[in-house]
């Protein structure tokens, strides 16, 4: 398996943040480099948890960060329909996004999450991260055949979930992993 030149580090994400941070009021929970590492492509893994009620996960298939600071994911229903409904009944949401490549991981949690009906924007981008992901599945050594199947899409099922972010953190192994990304 390839191995990347200069993985990525905890130490790497945490001095991005508290620069970005020092760079004037920047009260965002994502820097814009972070916010373009969600969406480029990237394995997503999505969880959800009530009180008393045991996690959920699933899998996304591309996110676009809004205007207003929330974030929209994309996932097909299929496959994730216990996830979305533990979301229905007011879940907190937690997204894990990692790049195989280089293990560069970050995870963002909020507290509120509201399914919603995507539109064509969304299904564009989450058929071209889709496609990102299947690229670096095959760099790092996964069947073309397998990558395509894995990171097929289809547009018709995919549904939205804005977020509100609450907060980030860092899990790119390493010293420092599970740290929160914050000024």
């Amino acid at each position: 398996m390839p191995r990347a030149s200069q993985p990525h580090t905890p130490d790497f994400e945490i001095a991005a943040r508290r620069a970005y941070a020092a760079d004037g009021d920047k009260a965002g929970v994502l820097t814009p480099d972070l916010e373009a590492f969600c969406q480029s492509g990237v394995s997503i893994v999505v969880a959800a948890c009530r009180p008393a009620e045991a996690p959920v996960a699933g899998l996304g298939c591309g996110c676009r960060m809004r205007p207003d600071g929330r974030m929209r994911l994309l996932l097909p229903r299929p496959g994730n329909e216990e996830l979305l409904a533990m979301l229905e009944r007011g879940a907190g949401i937690a997204v894990t996004f990692t790049q195989p490549f280089t293990h560069r991981s970050i995870q963002v949690k909020g507290s509120q999450a509201v399914v919603t009906t995507m539109n064509g924007e969304d299904g564009r981008e989450a058929a071209r991260q889709s496609q990102g992901l299947r690229r670096e599945l095959v760099v790092v050594g996964y069947p073309p055949a397998f990558a395509e199947a894995y990171c097929r899409v289809d547009p018709e099922i995919v549904v939205a979930v804005d977020i509100s972010l609450d907060a980030a953190f860092v899990q790119t192994p390493g010293p420092g992993a599970g740290a929160e990304l914050k000024p």
